[in-house]
């Protein structure tokens, strides 16, 4: 019991410092969306300290982790600002049979992931394996990981999963893994919430039916393949958490406040797998190169200093993330041999026929042929953003496929299952919206912000009329 109130606790700690930074609330922002920031800032803060302790050679223990934390959670008070009161929303209370399947679907995979049924083999091998190394060697053991021996736990990944896993067991006094696997169901609780609030904020013809009906879509297919596949005790959860997360800020016409969400969502996504350093830069890539709207609040009027503005603000939070995972990573010589190899028909043959395989797995119930739908987001201009990354992040791995020189059936068949988990929720939300979009423009007089206006003032419900 103790375990598992440990790491509810880390959670919630994390949670309230990352939502004392303001200036990552969006005006649009709902009460549960700060929520998710918040929880997604509050890890990202933690990475930053437990490697700045690293770095400086402090060791890790329940006072230099509290010490760490609370002083930051000062600062963040003391510099943070605070949020407008017409910002302040109160949590939802209209739930409906969606939400309800969603909770469903959550208690259940939490109830199976308890028991360990459904832990990931990577957890055995991996990821719980460096988190009880990290617990035991009071911080990141880059010697551990560098012996010649140890390719097979990925020594050069990012290690945001790990740490958690070793701050909860610093805390608890023992790594217990079955408590552990709470963190996989607090990444699946904040992706739905995500996934939840991003229908509700964007769709403007106020149609609950609809936001039902998606919510209920993405928790019941996430929950099946999760349980299905075993997706407990991974680091998948966070590329897919990340992307859903930032879909209202690729929505909107860029602003400050988008930037800044952007940027914390990128260093996040590059904190928790190689994969996600990718992910990192297409999110950057692809805000920086969307055209601001006139009159959007982003603090500058000259061009250049506009530019260099945005991508500080895009920029900096991933840069602290990869630079030091980078450095440590070639300090150590920790980079994994690709056997990579030239592009050639047979495996391109062999390398698309697994993947049909893998869209046919049985854990996803048909849910993974959405993957197909992804064109349809460059129809709008209110999903083409979202669709250059998810199309950029299904490129790379298509790509990784076909030059490497593994057994590419062996290698599509073990990986490409998880691989898509990252895609799946973002391309089923984004289809959603498609559908729950306006097909007229709304109120010109609308102010900046309003969500509720579907271009037909008799139910504008935010006074411009």
């Amino acid at each position: 019991m103790i375990p598992a109130l440990c790491v509810l606790a880390l959670a919630l700690v994390l949670t309230f410092l990352g939502t004392r930074f303001a200036a990552l609330t969006a005006p649009e922002d709902t009460a549960l969306q700060r929520l998710v920031m918040g929880a997604i800032t509050g890890m990202v803060a933690f990475h930053l300290l437990v490697t700045f302790l690293d770095l400086t050679g402090l060791r890790w223990s329940r006072a230099s982790l509290g010490i760490a934390v609370a002083v930051t959670l000062s600062l963040a008070l003391r510099f943070g600002g605070r949020i407008a009161e017409g910002e302040r929303r109160r949590l939802p209370s209209d739930l409906g049979w969606g939400d309800e399947t969603a909770l469903l679907s959550l208690a259940v995979f939490a109830l199976i992931a308890l028991t360990l049924w459904a832990t990931t083999p990577d957890f055995v091998f991996h990821w719980g394996l460096k988190g009880n190394r990290f617990f035991l060697a009071r911080g990141v053991d880059y010697p551990y990981l560098a012996r010649s021996w140890g390719w097979s736990i990925h020594p050069d990944y990012p290690n945001l999963v790990p740490e958690l896993y070793a701050a909860s067991a610093l805390a608890a006094g023992r790594f217990d893994p079955p408590s552990l696997m709470l963190w996989s169901v607090f990444f699946f609780a904040l992706l739905l919430a995500a996934a939840r609030e991003t229908l509700r904020s964007l769709d403007p013809h106020d149609l609950p039916w609809g936001r039902q009906a998606g919510i209920a879509l993405v928790a019941v297919a996430l929950g099946a393949f999760a349980i299905g596949h075993r997706m407990a005790g991974g680091a998948d959860w966070l590329p897919a958490l990340a992307l859903v997360a930032a879909i209202p800020a690729l929505s909107r016409p860029p602003d400050t406040a988008g930037d800044l969400q952007i940027g914390a969502l990128a260093a996040f996504a590059a904190a928790a797998k190689v994969e996600g350093v990718m992910l990192a830069g297409l999110l950057c890539l692809v805000q920086l190169a969307r055209r601001p709207a006139p009159g959007a609040n982003l603090q500058s009027t000259f061009g250049h200093r506009l530019a260099i503005g945005r991508l500080l603000r895009l920029g900096t939070l991933p840069a602290l993330v990869i630079l030091p995972w980078w450095i440590q990573v070639q300090r150590y010589h920790l980079f994994s041999v690709m056997s990579n190899d030239h592009l050639t028909p047979e495996r391109t043959r062999t390398a698309f026929a697994a993947i049909l395989d893998v869209l046919g797995f049985s854990a996803w119930h048909g849910f993974s042929y959405v993957i197909v739908l992804l064109p349809l987001l460059f129809l709008r201009p209110s999903t083409r953003p979202l669709a250059w990354v998810l199309g950029g992040q299904l490129a790379f791995y298509l790509w990784i496929y076909l030059v490497s020189g593994f057994d590419t059936r062996f290698y599509v068949l073990t990986s490409f299952p998880r691989l898509l988990f990252h895609l799946v929720p973002a391309v089923m939300v984004g289809v959603m919206l498609l559908f729950l979009s306006p097909k007229t423009p709304p109120c010109p007089s609308a102010p900046r912000g309003c969500r509720a206006c579907c271009g037909r003032p008799s139910r504008c419900r935010s006074g411009c009329r």
